[in-house]
């Protein structure tokens, strides 16, 4: 027994040795490109001035607190991707359901319709919003032709405006995070449930829906996160009106060039999105749970 022993150690050895070393070049990459600029950002966040002698303070944090203005920011900020993220599943979750369980010949259309937008640069996707509805746009083209209205209507440079340009250009990510879960649900839950008595409805509330719930999780986080870092799109259909955490980082560094200020609005917006986040699937565990 004593001489079996080692020989079933160094198969073990070799895996967890081979296992390292796949995932060094992986986490060398993730440290260079995510933590390095973090704890870079961070170190300025707590600093005085920049250029300028090394003095660390927590006063940008203060400042940031004390500023309605940044506050209402950032208020607006997770506003937006809130309501991003819930339209986006609401509106995305029926597609997912089509690409999932129809046996129809269209079905791969829809797919090619789904990814489409991907191909297409963000910038273009928002300028083509633009074309639509600007003060000389379709819809207000439309509207003039027809008489509805007297006057071109400002259907930009308002919140839903942007929040409309966001979920064409995430709602892609929700609709594939969900149709990945629901592709690998067994048909034979629904039909157990109808077998037992529960309707069309009740079977999916009751069984389908919990079960997608992973892809629904994932969907989300993936057009939050998108959600709170974009710039171009509420920058461009917002037209100075809907300031978002980005462009007014952007400002801080840029315009003011107040590099410890801007940073100390990155550390913040960062923080208080992991927050959210952890409490995000600290609910979905407890969820599942139950």
């Amino acid at each position: 027994m004593t001489a079996i022993a080692p020989s079933r150690r160094r198969p073990d050895l070799r895996r967890g040795l081979a296992a390292t070393l796949l995932l060094a070049p992986g986490v060398a990459l993730l440290a260079l490109v995510l933590v390095w600029p973090f704890l870079v950002m961070l170190g300025m966040s707590l600093r005085e001035r920049f250029p300028g002698p090394i003095v660390f303070s927590l006063a940008k944090y203060a400042e940031f607190l004390a500023d309605d203005y940044l506050l209402t920011v950032a208020l607006r900020s997770f506003s937006l991707a809130l309501a991003v993220t819930a339209l986006c599943a609401v509106l995305g979750y029926p597609v997912a359901w089509y690409l999932a369980r129809a046996r129809s010949r269209w079905a791969h259309l829809v797919f090619l319709g789904t990814i489409f937008p991907l191909l297409v640069s963000i910038v273009v996707r928002t300028m083509g919003w633009t074309i639509l509805l600007g003060s000389e746009g379709l819809v207000n083209a439309a509207l003039l032709r027809l008489g509805l209205v007297s006057e071109p209507l400002r259907l930009m440079q308002g919140f839903w405006s942007v929040v409309l340009g966001m979920v064409h250009v995430l709602l892609p990510f929700m609709v594939l995070s969900i149709a990945a879960v629901l592709g690998r649900i067994d048909a034979a839950y629904a039909e157990a449930a109808s077998t037992l008595g529960a309707t069309p409805l009740r079977g999916f509330l009751s069984v389908t829906l919990p079960l997608s719930v992973q892809g629904i999780a994932a969907g989300s986080v993936i057009v939050f996160c998108l959600t709170i870092g974009a710039f171009i799109t509420p920058l461009w259909l917002g037209r100075g009106h809907v300031t978002v955490m980005a462009i007014a980082i952007h400002e801080q560094m840029v315009t003011l060039v107040d590099w410890p200020g801007g940073a100390a609005s990155a550390m913040v917006l960062s923080f208080a999105t992991l927050a959210l986040l952890a409490g995000y699937g600290l609910l979905l565990r407890r969820w599942a749970r139950r």
